[in-house]
């Protein structure tokens, strides 16, 4: 989140640096699985063993850790805030991996929109 006024505010290394904290905060989250950077500043954690397993727990500390980061006293630029979205495969529905990523997407705007109203 915000990466356009740290970029603009702070230049495009500062918004490098935004970008690396975010996504170590991500992997220290998902550490069992693999973390992968699939555009400027969007990531997808592929959950497995431990992590698929504990879903629903790994979704409550996003949100603890994504709530806390939004509303911490510090500049922006030291902020780990990013937005999630999560989606579990399911053979009677998705017809590829596409279709689990549209609505893991649609779930991360969604959150998006919950937490600029923060």
């Amino acid at each position: 989140n915000n990466l356009k006024i740290v970029n603009d505010s702070f230049g495009h290394d500062s918004g490098d640096a935004y970008i690396i904290g975010c996504c170590k905060t991500i992997c220290d989250i998902f550490k069992h699985s693999p973390v992968f950077r699939i555009g400027g500043d969007e990531f997808v954690a592929i959950l497995q063993n431990d992590d698929y397993e504990n879903i629903e727990r790994l979704k409550q500390i996003v949100d603890d850790v994504t709530r806390s980061e939004i509303t911490k006293d510090c500049p922006l630029v030291e902020k780990k805030s990013f937005a999630a979205g999560f989606a579990i495969y399911d053979s009677t529905s998705d017809k590829c991996f596409n279709d689990v990523m549209k609505r893991a997407d649609t779930e991360m705007y969604e959150n998006k929109k919950m937490l600029k109203s923060l």
